[in-house]
């Protein structure tokens, strides 16, 4: 009886196998009493009952689907499309709201929920209630770490200054080179967005971020931030928009350091025409526009400058869950203070990031940025006998997230940044190891 029972189930084709889902709901139907515990299937399965508008059906599976893997963005947004198409628009608004305050969302999957969104509210006559058109979301993360260079000190054993006539090497201190060591992470972070008629919506962002390291604790650290962002979306595929952004910025370092800085953005925004349904908008988004920041280094002022540049974003959220984002910065950092070495200093950065599911309940993330910038004179005779300034910069980061229930998650991961320099006195390595949980209501 045994050996029957386990060769009808090795008959029995894997839950999650491509061939398996691409067939019809009626006959993916037919696996349910043995795939019902699978995550893949379950979402398959509602999503083929939403493209045939069975949407109570759709969201049965759905929900069960979320019990598997609750923290599946596209699962969600299945939900709350077969929420609304039983009627319950009450229920799929709050589902949206509450799945856009995301922090990990790629904007092409944002893109999704706002149209999604708007399109229920100007289907109810602009009428709904600010309950449904407006949502909180609040986040709290706690990681440790172990970090091989704490305060990012150059890799400098001693250093040589280029005198008239003569050449000058002096021992570089060991409080000055790379200290390595444990720290300690918390954040707080608040989301709020509105969603008006005509597909106008407001974002607010803000987060307080404090880092405490026991044994260097010039390297502890508080920072705050604050985002508003006004977008008016594509209204479908095709479709251009706007967005326009103001932000601020304030660090504070145990060593002495004080920053804040200022910022404006707006630009474009063009819903990539696409092959899914209408109601799920394209999977792909792209961005375009200008910058400006207005930063202070208020602890050494000659260093403080104003950047003027552009940006672009290109990101989507393919089937099965994953997403993927490209973006680009170019633009000038000129000083205030004239007698700022180094002078202006042109800047480019370009950071790929990527968000693969690994299994019901996890998740990788890659996330690299390599930046590149130059300065317009001479940093100091004093550095080789006034060479220019050039630095370029590696970082990235590789995580790992296990979702361990609704609204509380596991990570851990590695991280990592090489920094090469026309001067010495700028190269610099980092790597560290962290892990932590993160909580949202």
């Amino acid at each position: 009886m045994t050996l029957w029972m386990s060769s009808a189930l090795a008959q029995q084709p894997a839950c999650d196998d491509p061939a398996a889902l691409s067939q019809t709901a009626d006959t993916l139907r037919q696996s349910l009493q043995h795939c019902q515990n699978n995550a893949s299937y379950l979402a398959r399965l509602g999503r083929l009952y939403i493209q045939e508008q069975r949407y109570a059906e759709a969201a049965d599976h759905l929900e069960r689907a979320l019990l598997f893997d609750p923290e599946n963005p596209e699962t969600q947004l299945d939900y709350a499309l077969a929420l609304a198409g039983s009627g319950d628009a009450a229920s799929a608004l709050n589902l949206v709201f509450a799945l856009g305050q995301r922090p990990d969302l790629p904007d092409a999957l944002r893109q999704s929920l706002r149209l999604a969104g708007e399109q229920w509210v100007q289907a109810a006559g602009g009428a709904a209630s600010n309950s449904l058109t407006q949502a909180t979301r609040m986040s709290t993360g706690m990681r440790t770490g172990y970090d091989s260079n704490l305060l990012g000190a150059p890799q400098l054993r001693s250093l040589t200054l280029t005198l008239p006539g003569e050449n000058i090497t002096l021992p570089v201190d060991g409080s000055s080179q790379p200290r390595p060591g444990l720290y300690a992470r918390t954040d707080l972070r608040l989301e709020h967005s509105r969603l008006q008629p005509g597909g106008h919506r407001w974002d607010l962002q803000a987060a307080v971020l404090q880092r405490n390291s026991p044994r260097v604790v010039d390297a502890s650290s508080t920072q705050a931030e604050l985002q508003l962002e006004h977008t008016l979306s594509p209204a479908k595929p095709g479709d251009w928009g706007h967005y326009a952004s103001v932000a601020f910025t304030a660090l504070h370092t145990h060593a002495g350091t004080r920053y804040s800085s200022q910022g404006l953005a707006a630009g474009l925004e063009w819903a990539l025409p696409g092959t899914g349904a209408p109601s799920t908008s394209s999977p792909c988004t792209l961005r375009a526009g200008a910058e400006w920041q207005n930063r202070q280094l208020r602890s050494n002022s000659v260093l403080s400058g104003r950047y003027t540049g552009l940006s672009g974003q290109w990101g989507c959220n393919l089937p099965g869950g994953r997403q993927w984002q490209l973006s680009a910065r170019a633009g000038r950092d000129r000083p205030v203070d004239l007698a700022r070495p180094g002078a202006a200093q042109d800047q480019y950065s370009l950071r790929a990031y990527a968000r693969t599911p690994m299994g019901g309940n996890g998740a990788w993330l890659f996330d690299t940025e390599a930046s590149h910038s130059r300065d317009a004179v001479g940093y100091s005779p004093l550095l080789d006998s006034g060479r220019r300034r050039t630095i370029a910069r590696l970082t990235f980061r590789v995580e790992y997230q296990h979702n361990l229930a609704p609204g509380l998650q596991a990570l851990g991961g590695i991280e990592g940044v090489a920094q090469n320099a026309s001067l010495p006195l700028f190269t610099l390595r980092s790597r560290g190891v962290y892990a932590g949980l993160r909580a949202s209501w």
